[in-house]
């Protein structure tokens, strides 16, 4: 009989500006995430920042930084989300060392994911194609599947909205929902947030 994966976890992007209470998101939705994202922001700087990174550390959750090495470093989060690129993922490791938590966002692109994979990223990001969206629906539920019954490594929904999208990919196998950054705008985020957890709570699919 096959062993049950354990659930859908929710993976949290949240813009380091003051005009968004980041410090609200972690506190209230922060024990039902297993990792912030937070993103650069034009009214944010690296005091902020480290400051909600050990806000989060101190609540047991991984705190990457989105695009930037240098500032992941200095401000000692956890690691980065960068782009599924070889060489700047390299940059990271040999930067960031072995430890860090190294992701990478893949788009839709198989051969992307499988190259950033085998390079030692910690997990691969498959976000939504507009194009394709509009046009004949969203190709990701395709792509989580086929990673979920090959590949060790984690797989990551990006940008789920809704709690019907988060229950179809994780029942797909998606390991982590990532909520999109522009997420936290809405007056009833938290409520929808809470929604998503619910959902991924009931599990997902026995491989």
């Amino acid at each position: 009989m096959a062993e049950a994966r354990p659930p859908s976890r929710l993976y949290l992007q949240i813009a380091a500006k003051e005009s968004l209470c980041a410090e609200d998101i972690i506190a209230k939705i922060g024990d039902r995430a297993c990792c912030v994202l937070l993103g650069p922001d034009a009214g944010s700087d690296a005091q902020r920042t480290q400051h909600l990174v050990s806000l989060a550390q101190s609540r047991d959750l991984a705190c990457l930084i989105k695009d930037d090495v240098a500032l992941a470093k200095s401000v000692g989060a956890d690691g980065v989300h960068i782009p599924a690129d070889p060489a700047i993922f390299a940059d990271a490791r040999r930067r960031l060392g072995g430890d860090a938590t190294i992701g990478a966002d893949c788009g839709t692109n198989r051969h992307d994911a499988m190259v950033i994979a085998e390079m030692g990223a910690d997990y691969v990001a498959f976000g939504p194609n507009l194009t394709a969206v509009a046009r004949n629906g969203d190709e990701r539920g395709e792509l989580i599947a086929w990673w979920s019954e090959i590949f060790v490594i984690p797989c990551i929904a990006w940008d789920v909205s809704t709690a019907e999208e988060a229950a179809m990919l994780a029942a797909l196998g998606a390991d982590f929902i990532a909520l999109p950054q522009a997420f936290w705008e809405s007056e009833d985020a938290l409520t929808r947030a809470i929604e998503i957890d619910a959902v991924l709570r009931d599990g997902r699919r026995n491989d």
